[in-house]
């Protein structure tokens, strides 16, 4: 089959577990509807990660982490918007994810138009500061350095709500489809938030926190405790966060809508899709990585548990019967998937699998297992992983990797192991690494075969094998 419209809706940094249509507390009118109408994928995992390694995957369907890393899209490498327009679609992209052309990262090749909104705060002092008199929580002294990130010296003032990313992303897309709902398409819609710094209007945030009073929290990308955080500030954050959700929430609703207005809803494919989660305050956490110190280019060992890993994946195909999954799936998946909607064949390079058969009520196995994982890097690289920023790694950086029961936490021989058995132990708090060797030594095999497959040199490679190659000699 062959679908003439496809539309794909990126948020960033979503925990999958807070949507309503997963029984979260946050309120998700709207993506709840999407659910309702789509294969729910509830082991969906991040591959590469973070932000822009996760792109790379999307639209290439190879490992990010295995070389590429947080960087520009090579030239090389050939993205589904160039192979959709290659056929006929019009390859439209809509952004407010502040990387996509940043320093000539390219990551617009291929579309015929292209909206990169620049309304994210970021490279500008309110990215990790805040002006709330006698409210604000600051996590720490240190001050990023500020670069133009944004194109302009000074970010457009906030009136109301509409003057923040999310809605001005989706009422610019919307408006793209206007123009472009009798074509074929293909439509990239990817907004940043919730990620931070989280300011949505008071009045989001206080369906979450009755009491809220103005407080501002970001997060310090560590021990919440270290930090002296305290349960206030980890509420608030929660609250902030949250209400930050339900506004994405309500302006995917908006583009959702618009669908239904062009008479094209019943006839046009939707994805939707997070890079990866957040910690709030699970596991004494608060971040997605951990830096030594706040404002300090560093990163110390940053465990990617399930509140970070495991991220929502919703596919509608007009036509399908709606359900839910609990086969494994990871982010190398979507370009294969858009390639079969399409009626392309996959692109021998691409390491993914089309999800499509699983949609559609066919066979469908998914992965026995999963990895995700930072770029690699050793101690002592400097590496732009976070915010486009060079930072240095200080200690050995773990990858996860999962299975149907498993999920394993692990660096290299010597560094700490977490083992957790996902089917008794789903928040991941009891370490049971040192009973389960032989799990721990399958897993690592899965894990040595994903590196050769893509092609990992050895300078990454041969450290985090060592117990493997030691055995095998």
């Amino acid at each position: 089959m062959a679908v003439d419209r496809i539309l794909m809706i990126v948020s960033d940094t979503v925990r999958t577990d807070m949507l309503g249509y997963n029984g979260g507390h946050v309120r998700t009118p709207n993506l709840d509807r999407l659910a309702a109408k789509s294969m729910v994928f509830d082991r969906y995992y991040a591959s590469s990660f973070p932000t822009v390694p996760a792109r790379y995957d999307y639209l290439t369907g190879k490992p990010a982490f295995a070389g590429v890393g947080w960087g520009a899209l090579p030239r090389a490498d050939r993205s589904i918007a160039t192979a959709l327009t290659e056929v006929g679609y019009t390859t439209l992209g809509v952004v407010d994810t502040p990387f996509y052309q940043v320093n000539g990262y390219s990551y617009d090749r291929g579309f015929n138009f292209f909206y990169d909104m620049k309304s994210q705060l970021l490279g500008t002092p309110h990215y990790s500061s805040y002006s709330a008199p006698n409210k604000t929580k600051r996590q720490g002294e240190g001050k990023l350095p500020q670069w133009p990130i944004t194109g302009k010296v000074k970010p457009d003032p906030r009136t109301g709500e509409m003057d923040c990313p999310a809605p001005l992303t989706m009422v610019q897309a919307a408006k793209c489809l206007e123009q472009v709902y009798e074509d074929k398409f293909f439509a990239l819609v990817d907004t940043w938030d919730p990620h931070e710094p989280w300011d949505p209007p008071a009045y989001y945030t206080r369906h979450y926190l009755p009491d809220y009073a103005g407080e501002r929290v970001h997060p310090p990308y560590g021990d919440c405790k270290k930090h002296g955080m305290t349960d206030r500030d980890i509420a608030v954050a929660r609250a902030l966060y949250s209400g930050e959700l339900e506004l994405v929430d309500r302006w995917i609703g908006h583009l959702l809508d618009q669908l239904a207005y062009l008479g094209i809803e019943d006839s046009t494919a939707i994805i939707f899709v997070s890079d990866h989660g957040f910690l709030l305050g699970e596991h004494g956490l608060m971040g997605k990585m951990v830096r030594r110190a706040p404002g300090e280019a560093t990163w110390m060992r940053s465990p990617l548990y399930e509140e970070i890993a495991k991220v929502p994946l919703l596919i509608h195909v007009p036509g399908a019967k709606p359900g839910r999954t609990s086969k494994l799936a990871c982010a190398l998946d979507l370009a294969p998937t858009i390639c079969d909607m399409a009626g392309l064949p996959r692109q021998p390079e691409m390491q993914g699998h089309s999800l499509l058969p699983g949609v559609l009520g066919q066979p469908f196995e998914g992965r026995d297992h999963v990895l995700t994982a930072l770029p690699l890097a050793n101690p002592g690289d400097t590496v732009e992983v976070v915010d486009d920023l060079m930072r240095t790694v200080v200690e050995w950086q773990p990858v996860t990797i999962t299975t149907q029961k498993w999920s394993l936490l692990y660096a290299i021989p010597g560094e700490p192991v977490e083992l957790y058995d996902l089917s008794s132990d789903p928040k991941q708090t009891i370490n049971v690494a040192e009973k389960h060797p032989a799990v721990i030594r399958a897993l690592l095999e899965m894990y040595a075969e994903d590196l050769r497959r893509a092609g990992v040199t050895n300078k990454y490679s041969d450290p985090r094998l060592a117990a493997l190659l030691e055995h095998a000699s």
